[in-house]
């Protein structure tokens, strides 16, 4: 593994030194090449965040986020090479985001538990290659900690749907070191809640984030559950969303359609990941409509 990361090294300075502007008409392999010695040196984690940047060039602004994220990649393999004076807490981050993975026995024995009324704010799907990955997204009534839970299937085959968006399941779960994923310890037998989950401004919300980007400067998602927001256009006709104190957030969506429409420009709690693009929308609760998944 040491020797994978040196290659890395080497290799992010080299995509530097020879310039971003290839970048936007390189092939696919420019990235998979690098990732497959990754997966050879047994830094799976890492290895998908290389492959990742294969779709970067393709967005809006592209040279300013590849570099972003090539200084992220760095800063990740220094982090490793210098571990032994990293605190204890981002130690585990760090070794979490090269690839080492905690088995669930050990963050069920060991892992910091928590019991709380936790609301399902959110759930998104991802394939690569043959995995498909399942995001669910939790917050603490009690608390207001947020948790995400992780379930992967091979492509075609059923995911966990234990946890339903719009539901309120008392649970306790038992957090892996870098204090957001968790598993799920226990559950009560009582049938889950519906209900609207308590949100923030969008200041508090950032302010959330930030917290989190000291613990873990990785971090490329973060949940957000935003109360009393309205969806409304700037001067250039993006879509944000403002809420009563006039603080903005520009959303990230293919169909703006359904927040549009549910909403009819009035207040509502909205959750969504907040990225470095934007806030994803990804469910909404009215007064009337209940949740809607968006």
């Amino acid at each position: 593994m040491e020797d994978g990361l040196a290659e890395l090294d080497q290799w992010l300075r080299d995509q530097v030194a020879h310039g971003l502007a290839r970048a936007e008409r390189a092939p696919y392999r420019l990235w998979d090449d690098a990732s497959r010695r990754l997966v050879d040196a047994s830094a799976g984690s890492l290895a998908a965040q290389v492959r990742a940047l294969a779709g970067v060039p393709r967005r809006a602004g592209w040279p300013d986020r590849l570099l972003a994220e090539y200084a992220l990649l760095r800063l990740l393999v220094r982090a490793y090479q210098g571990r032994e004076a990293l605190p204890p807490r981002l130690r585990e981050v760090v070794r979490a985001r090269i690839g080492f993975a905690m088995p669930q026995d050990e963050v069920l024995a060991r892992g910091e538990r928590v019991r709380d009324a936790w609301c399902v704010i959110g759930s998104r799907d991802a394939t690569l290659d043959q995995l498909t990955t399942r995001r669910v997204w939790l917050r603490g009534e009690a608390s207001g900690r947020s948790a995400l839970v992780l379930s992967f299937a091979a492509r075609g085959r059923p995911l966990d749907a234990s946890l339903a968006v719009g539901t309120a399941v008392d649970a306790t779960l038992a957090f892996y070191p870098d204090g957001l994923r968790a598993l799920v310890a226990e559950r009560s037998e009582r049938p889950a809640a519906r209900g609207t989950p308590s949100g923030t401004s969008v200041r508090a919300m950032l302010d959330e984030h930030a917290a989190a980007l000291a613990d873990d400067p990785w971090l490329d998602r973060w949940p957000a559950v935003l109360a009393g927001v309205r969806p409304g256009r700037d001067k250039r006709g993006d879509l944000h969303v403002l809420d009563t104190s006039g603080e903005a957030l520009p959303l990230r969506t293919s169909d703006p359609w359904p927040l549009l429409a549910v909403s009819g420009g009035g207040p509502v709690t909205l959750s969504g990941e907040w990225t470095p693009e934007g806030l994803h929308p990804l469910a909404l609760w009215h007064p009337e409509e209940g949740v809607v998944l968006l």
